[in-house]
Formats: structure tokens, sequence, C-alpha cells
């Protein structure tokens, strides 16, 4: 915009709202720079107590009297406001006997118990206690102090599938949950059973509420799913996650599988949900819900998996998220993205279906993919953090990366699918960041991202994994009127953003760009709602068809669904917007944009504001006869006005001329140089360098008081001509007067 609007750019420097911080590698596992040794499989709870979180994965190290290739769990206490590492490197589980690699632990899951100040750590391994034998995979539990690390008693074993000393059947997968109301826990896993309801080689879910010693409280080992027909061994159950709805005292498990409802059929994978009583484990409802739809039934080419599940708690409501290869939207087979669905409490749908959360490389590429996600809910900003490991720039290169939604419209925040490790030499298929976990911090905030990595650097090499962490910070800045004004990207001068804040929270924003497939001009625009530091606008519109001059008729304009964008700021002259369309040549992507326009009488971090007789121009205006175009009004003090006339050509298409004007002793703007441009296209096309402006005519405003505006123009483009209008004050600015 620097080009069209000379003078009125403010030097700002280039930001976003919240960031991530640099990765932090929070294990050292070993021999450095031997890859007989990793740590994989992280997984991490916070503990609103003190402020800390508790880190746990799988490994071997050298330093834990562990036999070679010997995999146990171990864990680490992290301080939340520093990183600092609060206690040393601690060993969880004691599987089978002392140095001996025929046993095992696997995959820990960790949950916070702010009543007795304790975590309890589950996995799944094979041991020699209590008629065990090596191979046979049953689920496993242990406290510990959350002050620490220290161990409170010793594990306890949860499950029991099939026979004892029978490898034939096992308990994998392991998920917990607390319930804060009756100080139970709710550990679930897919196991089979060898029972009616799941035969061997048939694996279906089941759960196991456990009191605050770890004693089995309620049915043991009782069955959460049912899928397909009994004593088939063709439909199954896996990867269960719970999540603990405090308002309702009910879990809510998500997991994946096979059914034969509604014809579905053996290898077609989808997301199923139960509610269950958290007091008692009674499950709730006639059935699990179904809660993705990927391809068509019967259809085995598409797959959703590996689910994640978090509670709203102001809304109580659920978020469920998950992998798939979904035929929607122009994906194809074996593009995998991430994709979530909102539940209510009682586990049925709501709001947009399987909506898209991840953007990996190109719509349409199957080279490109998004896996195993993991969710949290943050109260405090109301929104929805998702984690997923994924490659996007380089086939085969995965890394770790994260999308913000706000949790009322499901619309994303700050960068699309923003990376968030760094593995190894870039662009290198050699190195591998994945298994990504996330919890939230309730006191400050903040979420931390936990994965496992290979690196190239002087203590870690390919083939070697230990645990990284990284942590989100978000931005302290609350929005109000001083955010009016026209904003844009410094690297896309040529189109930009109007802003104007109104009463009630609510925002209209006016997007002045380009067509996607003609280098020509395109205007969006919309109402959202202000949040803290940011704007969602969840149905923006773009229009067609009216006829500039005389030939206008509101009848003839069309108003099309454009899509969402949102908008947050980190201060006064700087944010980031993410947009997404559903017409599909927009696309989808995401700017960080800087102040153009500071508007007088609203300037932000000013205590004492200029009261100007013309302050009150500010705002949108129209002439009720031509409903479907009119201006935008920002008055910059000393006289000066900028004009934003958004209309179209004689043959519907849209168009956007501006510039900016002096107001004269008689309460008249003149517009002398009233600019047009064209020559560039939306998105990823979009070229600086390409803008062509060109002079459009004139504009004369006079002002007759406060709620009209005599308007008279002459364009030398022969399709616009010359005219009059009479305008009227659509929208004010909250706070606003006028003192004619």
């Amino acid at each position: 915009m620097k080009k069209i609007i000379l003078g009125l750019v403010f030097v700002t420097s280039l930001g976003q709202s919240g960031e991530w911080a640099q990765p932090n590698r929070l294990t050292y596992v070993g021999v450095e720079k031997n890859r007989n040794y990793d740590a994989t499989e992280p997984a991490v709870a916070f503990n609103t107590n003190q402020n800390k979180y508790l880190i746990v994965w799988e490994g071997n190290d050298q330093a834990a009297n562990l036999a070679p290739d010997e995999v146990e769990i171990f864990g680490k206490l992290l301080n939340a406001e520093n990183d600092e590492v609060v206690t040393d490197t601690f060993r969880v589980s004691f599987n089978g006997a002392t140095l001996s690699n025929k046993y095992h632990a696997r995959q820990p899951e960790v949950v916070y118990n702010a009543d007795a100040n304790e975590f309890v750590v589950v996995w799944f391994g094979d041991d020699n206690k209590n008629g065990m034998v090596e191979g046979e995979f049953e689920i496993f539990a242990q406290r510990i102090n959350a002050v620490d690390g220290s161990l409170i008693g010793s594990a306890k074993r949860v499950s029991d599938m099939g026979p004892t000393a029978n490898r034939s059947y096992d308990a994998l997968n392991p998920h917990v949950s607390y319930n804060s109301q009756d100080n139970l826990y709710l550990v679930v896993w897919h196991g089979e059973e060898g029972s009616a309801a799941s035969p061997l080689g048939s694996f279906e879910i089941y759960g196991q509420l456990l009191d605050t010693n770890l004693n089995e409280k309620g049915n043991k080992d009782f069955v959460i799913s049912n899928m397909g027909p009994a004593n088939s061994a063709e439909y199954n159950a896996f990867s269960p996650v719970a999540s603990y709805n405090s308002r309702d005292n009910e879990f809510l498990v998500v997991w994946y599988g096979e059914d034969d409802r509604d014809g579905r059929v053996p290898d077609e994978y989808e997301i199923y949900a139960r509610r269950i009583n958290a007091q008692t484990g009674q499950l709730l409802g006639s059935d699990s819900t179904s809660v993705s739809y990927v391809g068509l039934n019967g259809d085995i080419a598409r797959a959703a998996k590996y689910p994640d599940v978090t509670y709203n708690s102001l809304l109580n409501e659920y978020l469920v998220v998950w992998s798939a290869d979904d035929s929607k939207n122009g994906h194809v087979g074996n593009e995998f993205e991430i994709y979530g669905q909102v539940l209510d409490s009682n586990a049925i749908e709501k709001g947009k279906n399987d909506f898209l959360i991840s953007e990996m490389g190109p719509i349409g590429s199957n080279s490109f993919d998004a896996f195993r996600p993991k969710v949290e809910y943050s109260p405090l900003s109301n929104q929805y953090v998702v984690v997923w490991r994924g490659d996007d720039a380089v086939d085969g290169e995965f890394e770790i990366f994260t999308q913000r939604l706000d949790a009322e419209s499901y619309v994303r925040l700050g960068k699309t699918s923003e990376r968030l490790s760094f593995a190894g030499v870039e662009g290198s298929l050699l190195y591998d960041a994945r298994r990504a976990d996330i919890a939230f911090n309730t006191e400050s905030g903040q979420f931390i991202a936990v994965w496992e990595q290979e690196d190239s650097t002087e203590n870690q090499l390919e083939g070697e994994f230990e645990i990284f962490s990284s942590q989100w910070s978000d931005s302290e800045f609350v929005l109000n009127s001083t955010m009016t004004g026209s904003w844009y990207d410094s690297g896309r001068s040529g189109e930009g953003y109007i802003l104007q804040m109104l009463p009630n929270d609510n925002v209209l924003i006016v997007w002045f760009t380009y067509l996607p497939d003609i280098a020509d001009q395109a205007w969006i625009l919309g109402v959202g709602k202000k949040y803290q530091n940011r704007v969602v606008f969840d149905n923006l519109n773009i229009t067609h068809g009216g006829i500039f001059g005389e030939a206008f008729n509101p009848d003839d304009v069309e108003v099309i669904t454009w899509g969402d964008i949102s908008v947050e700021f980190d201060g006064c002259n700087n944010g980031i917007i993410n947009y997404e369309s559903e017409m599909f040549d927009y696309g989808y992507g995401h700017h960080s944009f800087n102040r153009l326009t500071s508007v007088n009488g609203f300037e932000c971090g000013v205590t004492q504001q200029s009261d100007d007789t013309y302050n009150w121009l500010t705002g949108s205006w129209y002439d009720p006869s031509h409903s479907g175009e009119g201006w935008m009004m920002e008055y910059l003090g000393n006289n000066r006005v900028l004009m934003y006339w958004f209309s179209y050509d004689d043959v519907g298409n849209q168009k956007w001329f501006l510039s900016v004007g002096n107001i004269d002793e008689f309460g008249l703007i003149q517009f002398n140089e009233v600019s047009i441009t064209d020559g560039t296209y939306f998105g990823d096309e979009f070229s600086s360098e390409s803008v062509n402006v060109l002079p459009w005519g004139s504009v004369q405003m006079q002002i007759n008081y406060c709620n009209s505006i005599s308007v008279a123009y002459s364009s030398g483009i022969s399709i616009f001509g010359q005219g009059e209008l009479l305008a009227k004050k659509l929208s004010v600015i909250d706070g606003q007067q006028c003192n004619l």
C-alpha cells in the first residue's frame, strides 16, 4: 500500500500474536552420539499446585542399571516458568528381572491429581511377576510424588487380558484420565481378552477405574467398545483416549476401529466415541457415536486413525481430532491430514462436520501427510492447540507442526500449520521428529509441546532420539477502538485490510485485494467478534452483480459465502491474519501485517486523544438506494481523510477506488486523485511489483451534518462516468460521537 498512499505508513516491526519458543532439548540419554540409546514416546502433564511439568518417556539409559536394549519408563520434572530441570532423570518402571532385556515397558501416559499433588503414569509391558511371562503384555500404573519425582509405592498391574502366562492375549496403548470429583482414575487400553466379546485376535477397548491408591474400583476390565458382530476377529478397536467432563462427571472415550454399522466393512477405519459415568464406569447411551465419516461407507481405501480428545469446560463440549485421508475438498487417497469434530456433552456432533485442521503440502498431493494429532484446550484464552507429525516442504522430511483454533468457531488462529521442530539438516530425510504430546498450563496460559527427535549437533546424531519441547506464550494485548484503521503486509503492498471496531465487541473488516484467476480487483467483507487480542470472522462474503452508477440495483447484488478469517495482535501496530476460503481458488494461508493508518481520536497507546471536530467521519457510509456498495472513511487529523469506495464495474465485477483528500473551511472534502488498481492476483501469485496504480478520477464530498454527505464524482474511465449520491452513516466506531 505504500505506493498507493504515500506518507501514511507507520514504521513498525513485524510481529505476531503469541509465539512458540525455540525447541529445547530435555533428555541426554546414554552415551552422546550413540544410536544404541534413545528416549522416545514422550508424554507430559502439568502440576497446577507448583507450576511444574512432568515429562515421561520410554527409553534405555546406560546410567540406569539397564541391560543393553532394555526399555523402561523414565521421567523428569521441569519448571514451567523457565524450563529449568527440577529433578534429574528418574526411573519409573521396573519390569522384569534386573539387567534383563527380555522385559520392556512402553508407551507411557501421565495425568496429574491436584488433590493429592501426585502424578500417575501408566504404560504397557511384560513382566516376570505374578505368573506373567516374557511377551505377555499388560497395563501397569505408578504413583509419583509431584514435588520431587519420588515413586510412591510400587507399580500395580491394571489389566488382565486372557489367561495368565499366555502370550497370545495382550493389553496395549493405555491412556489415563482423572476424575477430580470422586478422586478416581480411568485407565483405558485396547486388548484381546479371549471372551465372546473379544476373541483371540480381536481387539476391543477396555477400561478400569482406580482409586487414589491405584486399587481397582467397580467392574474389572470392563468393555467399552463393541465393534462388529460378536465372536468376529475381523472387527477391531484401537488406540483409546479419554477426557474428563467435570460438569457432568463423565468421561468421553474415543478410539479408531472397524464396525459393521451402516454398511461398513472390515479394514474400514473410522473414529468412535462412548460416554462413561466417571463414578461407576457405567456405559452411557445405547451405543458408541460414529464421529468421522471418511469417504463412503464400505470404502476401505480411506481411513481415520489415531484420535485424541479434549474437554471444553466453558462450552461443555469436546473436540475430537484424528488423522485421515478424507475424500473432501480436493484431497486424494493416502493424503493424510488432521481433522476435527466438536461433540456436545451427549456426544452428538455439532458445528462444522469433519473440519480440516492441518495443511501439509499442496491439496491433492499424497506425498505430504499429517499423523498422530494431540489436542489441548485453554479456558483462559478459549482456544484449542493441536500438534502433530507431518511432512510439508519436503516429501519425507517429518517435523512437528501445530495449529491453534478459536474454540467458538473452530477457525484457525495464527500461522497455518506452524512448524515447531527443526530436526537435523534442513531438507534431509535422515532426521525425524515424531510422537508429539501437549499440555496446558492453567497458571500462565502457556502450552507445552514435547516430542522425540533426531538431530545433527555436537552431541547428537541421526538415528539417536531424544526428547525436545517448546512452549507457547499468549499475548497480553487487549483490543479496543484504537485498532480501527488500515493494515497491510509490508511484503504485499497493493492490498490490505480495513478494520473498524464497532460497539458491542463487533468488528467490521474489508479485505481489498484481487481475484485468484484474473489480475483484477476483489473485496471481501464481514463482521466478527473481538475476544482479548483477536477477532474471528467466521462468515465472510464476497459480492457480484451490482452495476456502477445510475443503473445500480440492490436486487442485482449477489452475496456469496467466501470463508473465514482470524486476526490477532500482539501490540498497537502489528499482528497476523489467517484465512481459509470455501472458494477453492482462494485457498488458505496467513500473513503478518502492520498498521498503515492511525485514525484521529482513536490512536493506540495514546492516553489523551485528539478531540477534533471531524473525528466522527471515520466509519462506513452508504447511499440507501445503493445498498451493496459504499465507502469506508478514516479521518487522519489535520483535515485529511482517507476514502475507500467499494463498488462494481459495468458488468457486475467488484471494484475498489481510494484516495486521500482534504476538508476545506466549508466542509467540502476534495479527493482530486482517486486511484484504481489491477495487475496482480490473490494469494501466492500476488506481486507488489505487478500492481498497476491507475487514475480513476475525482470525488467531492460535501458534509451536510453528522449523518449526511452529498457525493459527486467524475471519472475519466467511461464505464464509471459522472454522477451524484447521498451518503448516510452505516456504522460508528465504539465510543465515537459527532459534535457538529
